[in-house]
């Protein structure tokens, strides 16, 4: 009798390394989303900086001139928590959860500026 796996294609096994890499993609997957802290996304109040919220090189090395926002930061995890300094009910935070959920990536730069990527 064959063993079921022989009877698979070639194309339709995968070795122990690719099911590794899978699980662990998996498992990346399935901390980000809403479920995560909004800990997860404090960068301290951007807003007392030097730009404001406007991103400056100095501030933001690692993501200056991408334009991939969402490469670095997860879109269900931002703006969860008032960091400004200003009274929560200045900062209206569903507000601008509810613009860069409908704008996505495009939205940022309304508040972050262009990040040093050309318009």
């Amino acid at each position: 009798m064959m063993n079921p796996v022989e009877r698979t294609s070639p194309a339709g096994r995968i070795g122990g390394a690719s099911l590794f890499a899978l699980a662990l993609l998996c498992g990346w997957l399935a901390a980000c989303g809403s479920g995560a802290a909004p800990e997860s996304e404090d960068y301290g109040n951007i807003l007392a900086s030097p730009g404001g919220l406007v991103l400056l090189e100095e501030e933001h090395p690692t993501g200056w001139m991408r334009p991939d926002c969402f490469g670095c930061h997860n879109g269900n995890n931002i703006h969860q928590v008032n960091r400004t300094g200003l009274p929560d009910d200045e900062v209206d935070l569903p507000g601008v959860r509810a613009i860069v959920e409908s704008g996505g990536e495009a939205s940022c730069s309304m508040c972050h500026g262009a990040n040093g990527v050309a318009q």
